[in-house]
């Protein structure tokens, strides 16, 4: 099916996915301000591809990597670390990942508007795992097993849950010690809007 006013696309994708600036669009597709100008007052048509670059740039989520591997201290100022590690990506959704001193994976957790918080909130949870008796002093919360933290920014869309959804599918494929639960996969887009 052919877009009958692809100048329409560009219009409806920049008012309403990129915050009405043009800049923001030109940096999320890679296209010149100057172009996208010219697609909006109409003194060019873009391609039927153009066009639904354009919707796919507006719908399908970015995923930025935030910090891999970050060590972590849980004797010094949580929030402090945190706040570095996250490097303005604090406020974001998205995925994070606890590991032991080996580096293996030991929780995988999601973030649905707020990384920091998230991630202070599964830090300071009880370690629900069990020691051998030989241990004298066990850890008893989840910030004394972690040593690095890694954060992915996943953005949130309408009508869509993509940090659950990865947390689900990652799950599905490594379950890290901590996690109780295997995560469930479901359509993203469940049923078709009315017209």
């Amino acid at each position: 099916m052919e877009v009958e006013d692809k100048n329409a696309v560009i219009r409806f994708v920049v008012k309403n996915y990129f915050k009405q600036d043009v800049k923001v669009a030109s940096e999320r597709t890679g296209y010149t301000q100057s172009q996208i100008k010219k697609w909006m007052g109409n003194k060019t048509q873009p391609r039927l591809e153009t066009a639904r670059y354009f919707m796919a740039k507006a719908l399908i989520p970015e995923f930025k990597i935030v910090c891999e591997h970050s060590p972590f201290n849980h004797q010094e100022n949580i929030s402090a670390q945190l706040k570095q590690m996250l490097n303005g990506h604090s406020d974001a959704p998205g995925i994070y990942v606890f590991y032991d001193s080996l580096c293996e994976p030991i929780y995988l957790g999601k973030a649905n508007s707020s990384l920091q918080t998230e991630i202070i909130n599964a830090l300071g949870r009880k370690v629900s795992m069990a020691f051998p008796q030989t241990i004298k002093s066990p850890p008893s919360k989840v910030r004394e097993i972690v040593k690095y933290i890694s954060a992915y920014d996943v953005e949130g869309k309408e009508h869509s849950d993509y940090p659950k959804h990865v947390e689900s599918l990652i799950l599905r494929i490594k379950k890290p010690l901590l996690n109780k639960q295997l995560g469930g996969l479901t359509k993203v887009i469940n049923t078709k809007p009315e017209e």
